[in-house]
């Protein structure tokens, strides 16, 4: 059976991986018979092989290659400029005619992050199983959302917590599921109001700053400076969140030195210690940097920290600046050496 996962939503994507890894080990050894494959480095014949393994010990063997659908997207090493597929492209296709004969005992999962410019593989492999994109959720449907995620943690949110919640965190599906764990330990059954939530705020404020962070690295200028202009109505400092960008840029100059050294996305997970879902984004996010924006970057960072702790600029000022110069830079990627 094949599955293709992919998109935005990597809550989602990983929630329904997980749901598929359950209902295939129903003897408890599905892991002794599961592959997963590095996508940016694994050949045709390394997939097939690993699907034609009989399982050992189970009744199933699940092989999860991740990456693939991206290294072979868009212009460049997945389409030639005149949109026909790349020949690497091209050599992947009878992957579509394989899993048509593939084990039946065998679960080919393909993961993937968003797709850019298209893919030819996609595209040969629809309607061969579950194919399915997770998209970020819509703001709107977040209150709703919280609702039907607090139901089976026993935590009653009053209206007014629940858009509150949504308020601050935004669609960060992560986030939200986290906070919900802590509110239904917190609350412990009864109901949490407006008020309870605000004497949380804290710990509340301190990760809505990972939406502020990933609209600067995925270049949404508008988004970063509204979540930032939250996060000081919030009374969060200005400092913390620099310091929050500065990390987030240091991880991304880590990974994009790592991934032109040809390390796998594993290595790199390892070295920043860093969890798969944070990976996924982290790896998606570094493709957008030139070595030599990443350089413009820090000093843009330097300059920010300096006019801050000197009172050169109010703080809002100064870091409005900062978020705005640097959300534009992904847009410029590669026009700089």
């Amino acid at each position: 059976m094949l599955y293709v996962f992919y998109g935005e939503d990597s809550f989602s994507l990983r929630e329904r991986l997980d749901a598929l890894r359950v209902s295939l080990d129903a003897d408890g050894m599905l892991s002794s018979s599961t592959s997963v494959l590095e996508g940016r480095a694994a050949s045709l014949a390394e997939v097939t092989a690993a699907c034609d393994t009989v399982p050992f010990l189970s009744a199933h063997r699940l092989v999860i290659v991740e990456g693939l659908l991206s290294r072979l997207a868009g212009v460049g090493r997945g389409r030639r400029r005149d949109g026909e597929p790349s020949a690497e492209a091209e050599a992947w296709r009878p992957l579509a005619e394989y899993v048509s004969g593939m084990p039946p005992s065998s679960h080919l999962v393909l993961v993937d992050g968003e797709l850019k410019g298209g893919s030819s593989l996609l595209n040969a492999l629809k309607g061969k199983g579950e194919i399915r994109e997770f998209r970020p959720l819509n703001r709107r449907a977040v209150p709703e959302w919280i609702r039907r995620r607090a139901q089976p943690l026993g935590l009653n949110l009053a209206p007014g917590a629940m858009r509150l919640l949504a308020d601050f965190v935004g669609n960060d599906l992560w986030t939200l599921s986290r906070e919900l764990e802590k509110l239904s330990a917190y609350a412990a059954g009864r109901t949490v109001s407006e008020d309870d939530l605000r004497a949380l705020v804290t710990a509340v404020r301190e990760t809505s700053v990972f939406p502020l962070v990933d609209a600067i690295v995925e270049g949404r200028t508008a988004a970063a400076i509204t979540l930032l202009r939250q996060m000081f109505q919030q009374e969060a400092s200005a400092l913390y969140i620099l310091s929050m960008i500065q990390r987030q840029f240091r991880h991304l100059a880590i990974a994009r030195e790592m991934m032109d050294a040809g390390e796998s996305g594993r290595r790199i997970g390892e070295a920043l210690r860093l969890p798969d879902f944070a990976l996924d984004r982290l790896l998606g996010q570094a493709t957008r940097y030139s070595a030599a924006r990443l350089r413009e970057a820090f000093q843009r960072l330097l300059e920010a920290d300096l006019q801050i702790k000197r009172g050169i600029y109010e703080d809002e000022l100064a870091l409005e600046l900062l978020v705005q110069d640097l959300a534009e830079a992904p847009r410029l990627v590669g026009t700089a050496a």
